[in-house]
């Protein structure tokens, strides 16, 4: 076997790798382009017509989860001018491999330092003791900081030794209610869905700014909620959470969620008014809130699944084109209904040169080859796809010709691209 030969599975591995990189970039750098809109429309609602409401506010953030799916709207090529920059993007990514790949270096960065971040905290949390509070298991920590949840799978409460030492049974209690209405609510799932929105979509960088709004928002439900279980005495709760306050904070440590992690006094002040102005809510009503949004999420995902291109567009009709010597094609014929004038036989076609030549045009080149294509399929309009083809001699004479023929469709790779 000759040494090109080896080389051919290398070159269709990184033909294909490529292909993936202008592929997805060219959706997640969509997905960016309309997160700017609709984070706009969710900052505008949460201080406009939800200013007041606890659990609508913290909902509205789950509108962006759906934009990951919107880089295949079949609307981006209906020729409007208001989509130009996402096919420019689209143009970008295929026509310049720095673009691509930038991007890609970008979500691989975001990624590896978020999952770094936690692999750090949980690296500190390894060893630490324990103790039974309340019928929960929580890690006693030497550091200064307010007490915080960690991990998702499997969550873990941490107390610093300084708030087990200075807060009462009843105030440790409420501490822990808190950290486990996080844990109940999915506040952890739904922090972590936010970084890794923000690792893949990094070039919208208010994303990233708008996290401390998430956070605040996902606190006010969560003081709520925890007000409400431990009996509705807002005044109690509010001295255990300014007397938290009180305790250092190591900010060296990136905490996911915490009881009390304000940085600054008017964070602080908007939490406590927050507190001071609770008033008692309807569970029937924020469980409907929860099945309407958890619809509506649905409904938007069936929606961009129903005006979305499919992951792939077989290719229809046929097309010849002539190679002249110097390797130029020109296409000669083209339909989009017919079908080519062979008949397909295993791993070989035979090609009726009498209806061929029919097709040609009278001043067609006698020399050279005919490449014929047909049976293909496409991804996205302009990138990526294949098509079957077979080489055809110019000057090949007799009413048929036998053309070694492998089909794309039995090939891996392309069952790979049609897949993804």
């Amino acid at each position: 076997m000759s040494f090109w030969s080896y080389c051919a599975p290398l070159r269709l591995t990184l033909s294909m790798i490529d292909f993936c990189a202008v592929y997805f970039m060219t959706l997640l750098g969509r997905c960016a382009m309309v997160s700017l809109p609709v984070l706009g429309v969710i900052l505008l609602l949460r201080k406009t017509a939800l200013r007041r409401s606890t659990f609508a506010k913290g909902a509205v953030w789950a509108i962006m989860l759906p934009v990951l799916l919107v880089g295949r709207l079949s609307v981006y090529y209906s020729g409007s001018k208001l989509y130009l920059p996402l096919l420019l993007w689209q143009s970008w990514c295929s026509g310049y491999w720095w673009v691509r790949y930038g991007y890609l270096a970008g979500v691989i960065v975001g990624l590896a330092v978020m999952i770094y971040r936690r692999r750090k905290l949980h690296r500190l949390l390894r060893g630490l003791p324990t103790e039974r509070i309340d019928g929960q298991t929580v890690y006693l920590s030497p550091l200064t900081v307010s007490p915080f949840t960690a991990g998702i799978l499997h969550p873990k409460i941490v107390l610093p030794t300084l708030a087990r030492e200075q807060l009462d049974d009843s105030e440790l209690r409420t501490v822990l209610l808190h950290e486990r209405t996080h844990i109940r609510l999915g506040h952890l799932w739904y922090f972590s869905l936010w970084e890794v929105l923000c690792a893949l979509l990094w070039v919208n960088p208010f994303l990233r700014l708008v996290m401390p709004k998430l956070k605040e928002d996902m606190e006010q439900v969560c003081d709520a909620v925890t007000i409400q279980r431990r009996g509705g005495d807002a005044l109690a709760y509010g001295g255990v959470l300014l007397k938290s306050m009180t305790l250092l904070r190591d900010t060296s440590v990136s905490l996911p969620i915490a009881f009390a992690g304000e940085k600054d006094f008017a964070d602080a002040k908007r939490r406590m008014r927050r507190v001071r102005d609770y008033r008692p809510y309807s569970q029937r009503r924020v469980r409907a809130l929860a099945v309407s949004t958890a619809c509506l999420l649905l409904l938007a995902v069936l929606t961009i699944h129903g005006i979305s291109l499919p992951r792939y567009t077989n290719l229809t009709g046929f097309s010849i084109l002539h190679v002249s010597e110097d390797i130029r094609f020109t296409t000669v014929y083209e339909s989009e209904t017919e079908e080519p004038p062979l008949t397909l036989n295993g791993d070989v076609a035979e090609l009726d040169c009498i209806a061929f030549r029919s097709l040609l045009p009278d001043d067609a080149p006698q020399d050279g080859y005919y490449y014929i294509m047909w049976d293909g399929f496409m991804k996205l309009p302009g990138i990526g796809g294949a098509l079957n083809s077979i080489w055809v001699d110019a000057g090949a004479e007799g009413s048929t010709a036998s053309v070694a023929f492998q089909d794309i469709n039995d090939q891996f790779y392309v069952k790979l691209a049609k897949w993804i």
